[in-house]
């Protein structure tokens, strides 16, 4: 018999998400946040990838832009279904823009420019340039939108862009 203790990964990481969603820049608890690295370690292509220094690297940077592919996520949702179509997300890629907070309680749509000149000094960089977010939301189209799929998730959208990172070995910040 297997004593082992094996969280529930699954629920834990549909929390997560829900989480994030509700607030991206917020911090998970840590069964969240470990459900998440989780499944990026599960992407993985090949057993001898998933440890080691390379491995850190991309879960590193997957870390740093997740909280904004979820802000991406969320500012091409404007309906508010938790589905996106093609046809929405390459509406968006023709102006990025996130939600941003520009006062204490107030809310605006701003360019990823805008956005990243906001960010305290220690926070990610790169945010607008060419391997920045919409580039990154780019590949997530295109790994997504392939098949012949009408809609994208909040989960599938989080899943693919851990496809892109693992294959794509991006590296940001």
């Amino acid at each position: 018999m297997d004593t082992t203790f094996k969280p529930a990964l699954e629920s834990e990481f549909g929390k997560a998400l829900a989480t994030l969603q509700r607030d991206p820049y917020g911090r998970l608890p840590q069964k969240q946040a470990e459900a998440i690295v989780a499944f990026f370690a599960a992407t993985q292509p090949s057993e001898k990838e998933r440890l080691g220094w390379s491995f850190s690297e991309e879960l590193d940077s997957f870390t740093r832009i997740l909280p904004y592919v979820i802000c991406a996520f969320n500012a091409i949702d404007r309906d508010c279904d938790t589905l996106v179509s093609d046809e929405e997300v390459t509406s968006w890629l023709q102006n990025p823009q996130l939600e941003h907070r520009v006062e204490d309680t107030r809310w605006n749509f701003a360019d990823l420019k805008s956005v990243e000149a906001s960010l305290p000094a220690l926070c990610l960089s790169g945010l607008s340039g060419t391997k920045g977010l919409a580039c990154i939301m780019e590949h997530i189209k295109n790994f997504h939108f392939q098949s012949d799929v009408s809609s994208m998730g909040l989960r599938d959208c989080v899943l693919t862009a851990m496809k892109v990172f693992t294959e794509l070995h991006v590296r940001v910040g």
